[in-house]
């Protein structure tokens, strides 16, 4: 669950970016001298902030409220909170850089968010799915990120196995991807709101 709303916060956070280009904040700030990338950035560093509070609140309510048993491994934890946090702040940025509008930002994320949801082990084992679907669950951002918060949470499996960098390395490839696409899109600045 954890790691299902860090990922939430990321695809539904960048909602303000679709707004600012409606009202023309956008247009404004590219007569800045500030980067459209350094500020999605920004953007992005404020979900990370935010994703850092849920895991608090969310590890002392399990813990406290249901008696839940981790077994932290602090390092393995970090390295795998703060590349999905990212990854998935890009994927909201990539989202909010082509939307026309609100409505079809949230529309695209709640897809997204739905699909990685059932898709990619959090409520249900990716072993039990029929073997065509096995690959699909493979690709996607949020089957690494839930294997890497349960590594850091749960497991305590430590840092150092090979499938655990295999994990984080797609990650960082999905969001490296979509924020550079995100950024050429604003750049571009093609898309006509309404």
């Amino acid at each position: 669950m954890i790691a299902l709303s860090v990922a939430q916060g990321g695809l539904f956070g960048m909602v303000d970016m679709v707004e600012m280009r409606r009202k023309g904040l956008l247009k404004r700030l590219k007569m800045t001298p500030v980067k459209m990338g350094l500020f999605g950035v920004g953007g992005m560093m404020v979900r990370f902030v935010l994703g850092v509070v849920q895991i608090v609140i969310l590890a002392l309510i399990g813990v406290l409220g249901f008696g839940a048993n981790l077994h932290l491994d602090f390092s393995t934890l970090v390295v795998a909170f703060f590349i999905g946090a990212l990854a998935f702040n890009a994927l909201g940025y990539l989202f909010s850089s082509f939307s026309k509008s609100i409505e079809a930002y949230m529309g695209l994320a709640n897809i997204a968010s739905f699909l990685m949801m059932f898709l990619s082990g959090i409520f249900f084992p990716t072993n039990g799915f029929p073997e065509w679907l096995q690959p699909v669950s493979q690709i996607l951002p949020l089957t690494y990120f839930v294997n890497g918060i349960r590594d850091g949470m749960v497991y305590g499996s430590g840092i150092a196995t090979s499938e655990f960098w295999a994990g984080i390395g797609i990650l960082g490839v999905w969001g490296v991807v979509a924020f550079g696409i995100g950024v050429l899109i604003y750049r571009k600045g093609k898309v006509e709101v309404r």
